[in-house]
């Protein structure tokens, strides 16, 4: 449709003035509203657009008419309808576009041209090109389709970690700068918690590394229960896990990962007891990612040489420090 309109200065007008007038006027208002529906982004506009091949394909079917039908090649014009809708819509979307485009294509056809002057080998002829062509293009766009699938996959897995299948490592930053981003805008801050399995290296000496596996998927799944979606949970290393709570501050992010120690101290882990050192630190905008972390961290290490299974913030790690 957007090429439509420049077609139609290489005809005749003068022959169809008002037809090309009204298809040029509708054409210019038609790719108006979809550069509109398009860069505007509104919602209820864009489920719309989906819907607006069933204009194209008529509207196309038009200018074939009024340009002499079969005499003339827009009928090629089809081809960016089929090639959208298999791109979009894969298989229904290229075999339901081309058996309207055939039927239209013959209708505009007919109505050019008087039957008994129909050239039906030509028509015939551009039918077997529109279906050799859909079916080529619907093969193209399966290869394509199936090629980023298979990448989408692949970025995936390069994302999880094999074992628990949470985010590893590779994910923290772009997460990280999202919430930082968010505070800068609106104030909200956020929190991040590091969590370590206590006394792990005995359950993998004393059980095996299969039942230490086993441990931490247990793990990942309860703690992963425990989160929201907006926040952010991976594999850190080993046994120690890392979140990014958003929206939460020194009102609320203890009660929160203090009820995930004690979920994870009332579990059973295949007729093992587990408990976890948890180190909290609330985000400090003049401190980069790795100086957040490693605060947290701090708060962990200093609640693992106090007695294990408890929950520390580091600010009240860093009072307590001052004060001795």
């Amino acid at each position: 449709m957007i090429v439509a309109p420049v077609t139609l200065s290489f005809s005749d007008y003068r022959k169809n003035q008002l037809g090309y007038l009204i298809v040029m006027i509708f054409c210019a208002i038609y790719n108006l509203c979809l550069t509109y529906i398009t860069y505007g982004k509104n919602e209820r506009l864009m489920k719309l657009l989906k819907y607006t091949f069933y204009l194209d394909i008529p509207m196309i079917s038009f200018i074939l008419y009024v340009r002499g039908g079969l005499r003339s090649d827009i009928f090629l014009l089809y081809f960016l309808i089929i090639l959208y809708n298999g791109a979009k819509y894969g298989y229904s979307g290229t075999f339901g576009s081309l058996g309207q485009c055939l039927f239209y294509f013959t209708i505009a056809s007919l109505l050019a041209t008087p039957i008994d002057e129909m050239d039906w080998n030509r028509y015939i002829i551009r039918v077997i090109y529109l279906i050799i062509l859909s079916v080529v293009m619907y093969e193209v766009n399966r290869q394509i389709t199936e090629s980023h699938s298979k990448e989408r996959k692949a970025r995936e897995l390069a994302y999880r970690d094999p074992l628990t299948k949470l985010h590893n490592r590779l994910l923290m930053s772009e997460y990280f700068e999202k919430l930082r981003t968010q505070y800068e805008q609106t104030g909200q801050t956020f929190s991040i918690v590091l969590l370590d399995i206590d006394n792990f290296k005995r359950v993998n000496d004393t059980r095996g590394h299969a039942f230490g596996d086993r441990v931490l998927q247990a793990f990942a799944y309860l703690v992963a229960e425990c989160i929201s979606n907006d926040d952010f949970l991976c594999r850190f290393g080993g046994e120690e896990f890392l979140v990014f709570f958003a929206n939460t501050d020194r009102s609320n992010i203890f009660e929160k990962v203090d009820m995930i120690r004690r979920e994870v101290e009332e579990y059973d882990f295949f007729g093992e007891n587990i408990t976890v050192s948890i180190g909290i630190n609330i985000f400090k905008n003049n401190y980069t990612m790795i100086e957040n972390i490693s605060l947290a961290d701090e708060a962990m290490y200093a609640v693992k040489n106090t007695g294990k299974n408890k929950v520390l913030m580091y600010e009240d790690l860093a009072f307590s420090l001052n004060r001795m």
